[in-house]
């Protein structure tokens, strides 16, 4: 367990921004270790599985635009273009130009990728519940409804 007083936070000194900051930050670097451990025998990388994710649940059968889904992951076009490159080359996703602007790039996940996807889930779900499980589930609907109150006033 990482302690935060190796960052002069202490617990109960009234530095509560800190303590959630920071815990917040070792708790998405332990699960993101777990996740991207799980992922690589598919082949994948978390930022990978996000791009896929996103394309299949934001974009569907019609796909999405390529610069949507960096908006989504909050992650630069350039990278996003070598991401997709990446997964496209894989045979994971499709790109196709929009019909009417030739501008627009539209990715879509393939047979293969889903066939990823559905095959990955269980154990991603799995590890997502394992995360939280040291938490009672009154507590972790609780921290649900805080954490994403929090996250609709900063978006």
């Amino acid at each position: 367990m990482t302690d935060l007083r190796q960052f002069g936070i202490h617990k109960g000194e009234g530095r509560y921004h800190e303590e959630i900051i920071y815990s917040l930050a070792f708790l998405y670097n332990i699960i993101s270790r777990d996740i991207e451990q799980y992922l690589r025998p598919f082949g994948l990388s978390l930022g990978k599985w996000n791009i896929l994710l996103v394309i299949q649940h934001q974009g569907g059968e019609k796909g999405i635009a390529q610069v949507e889904i960096s908006k989504h992951l909050i992650v630069t076009p350039s990278n996003m273009t070598k991401m997709i490159d990446k997964l496209e080359q894989e045979g994971l996703v499709a790109r196709s130009e929009l019909e009417g602007d030739r501008r627009v790039n539209m990715i879509k996940v393939t047979g293969k990728g889903k066939t990823v996807i559905e095959a990955a889930w269980p154990g991603y779900e799995d590890r997502m519940k394992q995360a939280v499980a040291c938490l009672q589930a009154d507590r972790q609907r609780r921290l649900a409804g805080l954490l994403t109150g929090w996250l609709a006033k900063v978006v």
